[in-house]
């Protein structure tokens, strides 16, 4: 009887054990956000609310990784007269200068033809799961459901230099 006891014991320990290691998931997660932090990404989960979609009542409140690179080196001048923007892939009537599917939330028609260019072609080249992109005089944000790779990471991450280099 002491053997069976002592062996339902050490089944709860070993499920114990299990239960909080860490799912295949949970560690690429962990392993993207290091390599986002070397490559100069902050890593924080946001709680955004998303723009209405046509025929939405409401919008949705979600939680999702925020990939963020700060902007250090902005002189005061330009952040006090900084346009902030802020774009869902969302399909919505405040759609002017975006590709199909996406639609502003903050900063619709205040960009300049050339601003709105660098845009769109980064929102073409950005993974499908990504679903917000964001500018403020304080960082640039890609909210990104992390669907890839550390490869796609890089990619993500050469790909919007040009927004960061032309200050948007």
């Amino acid at each position: 009887m002491q053997w069976v006891i002592i062996t339902l014991v050490m089944l709860s320990l070993l499920g114990s054990l299990m239960w909080i290691k860490p799912t295949p998931r949970q560690r690429m997660q962990a392993a993207m956000r290091l390599h986002a932090k070397q490559i100069g990404f902050m890593v924080q989960i946001a709680r955004i609310e998303t723009t209405r979609g046509k025929g939405e009542m409401e919008a949705e409140k979600i939680s999702v990784p925020a990939y963020r690179i700060l902007r250090a080196d902005l002189p005061q001048e330009l952040r006090d007269r900084w346009v902030s923007w802020q774009i869902f892939r969302v399909d919505n009537v405040a759609d002017s200068g975006l590709p199909v599917g996406w639609s502003w939330k903050k900063g619709e028609g205040k960009l300049s033809a050339a601003a709105l260019t660098l845009i769109r072609e980064l929102i073409d080249q950005l993974p499908a799961d990504v679903i917000a992109l964001e500018s403020s005089p304080v960082h640039f944000t890609v909210y990104w459901r992390e669907r890839g790779d550390l490869a796609t990471l890089d990619r993500m991450r050469e790909q919007i230099q040009p927004i960061l280099d032309a200050r948007i």
